[in-house]
């Protein structure tokens, strides 16, 4: 899409009073988005560094190479294409919790998420090429199926909501998506049991984000006053509960933890987690314990070879000093060409 359509786009969307949407990037987008695991990266970075498009690849390589040896144990082909699918969705909340929006704008933004999607696809396709170079022959059924699915999906999207428990919300009750539903147990015997089992969904949303992130999720002051998906908080929950509850229940986090002097280092991070885990923080401030282990910590990878960080506010220091070299070793290949070409200001 060009500028242009995604300032219209963009405007349409602000105008509905949808809570999500999807934007239509190209012509394969329209077609049904059928998945079992959504990946979900907020992408209101400005702009997306090659840590962020890190973030990104390696979950997803990650999802595929559990997928892979699931399916060499089962002694099967790996599914078609669509069948058991992983899905990318890149994210710009045009509401931000914590934000003004700054420059740059929401839609050059956009145009930005556009070329990362690409970047994205091409990193994954070479990761998956180079992967499948070093695997024994046995291998070769999934390997089969893997070509047919070269290219992971991305899809670009726009939301009004800030927090992520109500993103989950609206990204679940989505038409653009279909997933997939439990099906009940043939032991149940009720009406009600076999209803409620048919409305979970199978479908799990994996949410990328940053060690900062996890501390405002947990951070109970984001949850007054309450805002859960029915619009009642149950007498028996606090409205944390009543938030996280549906959110870490259809929904996993994937912690990049980040070593500098604000939040420690990778030890301090996770014994964050361990000790929320198996301590009392949670239940303290109205929640549970158990949330704990809907989160997995990751390393990050801020760092370039050279020792140069790898971040947005680098980024925009080397566009305002116009070293390009320096900005092509901290930005994916499509971005920077976005904004060498003067597409992308600030």
């Amino acid at each position: 899409m060009s500028l242009t359509h995604l300032r219209t786009a963009l405007r349409t969307f602000q105008s509905s009073g949808k809570a999500f949407e999807l934007i239509n990037t190209n012509s394969s987008a329209a077609a049904a988005r059928r998945c079992r695991t959504l990946v979900v990266l907020d992408s209101s970075f400005n702009p997306p560094t090659i840590a962020h498009m890190r973030m990104a690849t390696t979950a997803l390589q990650d999802l595929q190479t559990q997928r892979d040896i699931a399916t060499t144990l089962k002694g099967g082909e790996a599914p078609q294409e669509g069948e058991d699918g992983i899905r990318l969705l890149l994210l710009l909340a045009v509401n931000n919790a914590d934000k003004a929006p700054k420059p740059a704008s929401f839609e050059q933004r956009l145009l930005m998420m556009q070329a990362f999607a690409g970047d994205i696809q091409r990193a994954w396709r070479v990761a998956r090429q180079a992967q499948q170079r070093h695997e024994p022959e046995q291998q070769s059924a999934v390997i089969k199926g893997r070509e047919r699915q070269s290219d992971i999906p991305v899809d670009i999207g726009l939301t009004t909501r800030p927090y992520f428990h109500d993103k989950s919300s609206a990204i679940a009750a989505a038409p653009e998506y279909e997933f997939w539903l439990s099906h009940p147990s043939s032991s149940s015997s009720s009406s009600s049991s076999s209803s409620s089992a048919l409305d979970t969904p199978a479908t799990e949303q994996i949410f990328l984000a940053g060690f900062d992130t996890l501390i405002r999720i947990f951070n109970p002051k984001y949850y007054t006053p309450p805002a859960p998906e029915q619009g009642v908080t149950p007498a028996d929950k606090t409205p944390m509960q009543a938030c996280l509850d549906p959110f870490l229940t259809r929904a996993r986090l994937r912690i990049t933890m980040r070593t500098d002097a604000d939040w420690g280092d990778k030890e301090e991070q996770a014994g964050y987690v361990e000790r929320l885990l198996h301590g009392d923080e949670l239940d303290k401030v109205g929640g549970r314990k158990e949330w704990a282990r809907r989160v997995e910590m990751v390393e990050g990878t801020d760092g370039g070879e050279d020792g140069l960080v790898l971040s947005s506010t680098e980024a925009r220091a080397a566009v305002e000093e116009k070293d390009w070299k320096r900005l092509r070793r901290l930005v994916p290949e499509g971005v920077a060409g976005l904004i060498e070409g003067g597409e992308v200001s600030w």
